[in-house]
Parts: C-alpha cells; structure tokens; sequence
C-alpha cells in the first residue's frame, strides 16, 4: 500500500473515533475515575474504570479537546476492554515508545491508537495522543510519567 493511501487511512480512523466516538460518557455503578490535562492546549481527559478479578471490566472517557486527543480516548476504551490491569504500562510504554521514534512499529495489540502514528511527526501533538493513557493510568493509582505542565 501506498505511503498516501495508508495516511488517507489512518486519518479516515481518527476522524471516525472523533465523530463517532466509543465508550463516551460515564460508567454507571461504582468505578474508578482518573483525569489527565494538557496544560499547552487545554486538552482535558477523563477515564473511568471497572476492574473485576484484575481485568478491565468496562471502561470509558469523557473530556474535550482536539481530534487527536479525543479520538486516542475512544481508541483506548475498545483496546482496554477485557485486558488484565498489569498490561496498562507495558502497553503505555510502548504506545509512547513508538511516537517517540521516527520510524518504530507501533504493535498490532494497540489497535486504532496505531492510526496516530504520523502525529510523531509533530511533538507538540504527541502528548495529546498519549493524555488518555495518563488518565487511564491516574484511574488505576499508577503514577504517570508526564505533568500537567509537560
């Protein structure tokens, strides 16, 4: 596939996770609940989280901001669903891991997030990908490795 043709594809992802977004709202019951800030652009995410027996259970966002911000959102509720809570770092790493890189594979396990490759492109963007995992990661008391004003 063409270099063009797979970037008209990621982007045609995002813009459906931004327009349709999955898992949007808050859970009903009890649940956790973790947010991440970017304080460069405003961006605002907020995570909500139901483990059972060590596995994400449900889990769904809200929050506002940019395209990219919100879209990764959606993505990561459909790529968390049914994970054991353990998986969260590995999986966040390598997510931040693969947009730090300029040409690092981002792994099948991640999903749509590997739509949001070409935003390695802009720095500035890269953590607007990355919030919905900060506020995943505050949802279940892991220390994040970026703050509110990184």
């Amino acid at each position: 596939m063409s270099a063009a043709r797979e970037a008209d594809l990621h982007a045609a992802v995002i813009r459906d996770h931004f327009l349709h977004p999955r898992s949007r709202g808050a859970l009903d019951g009890p649940a956790a609940a973790g947010h991440a800030h970017n304080a460069h652009c405003g961006d605002t995410v907020r995570m909500s989280v139901r483990v059972e027996d060590g596995v994400v259970a449900e889990v769904a966002f809200d929050g506002r901001g940019c395209t990219i911000s919100q879209a990764a959102a959606s993505m990561l509720t459909k790529v968390m669903a049914g994970r054991r809570v353990e998986s969260v770092p590995g999986l966040r790493s390598a997510f931040a891991e693969a947009l730090a890189s300029q040409n690092a594979e981002l792994p099948e396990v991640l999903g749509d997030l590997r739509a949001l490759v070409g935003v390695r492109r802009f720095p500035s963007r890269v953590r607007c990908a990355v919030l919905p995992f900060e506020a995943l990661a505050a949802a279940l008391g892991e220390e994040t490795v970026c703050s509110d004003n990184s």
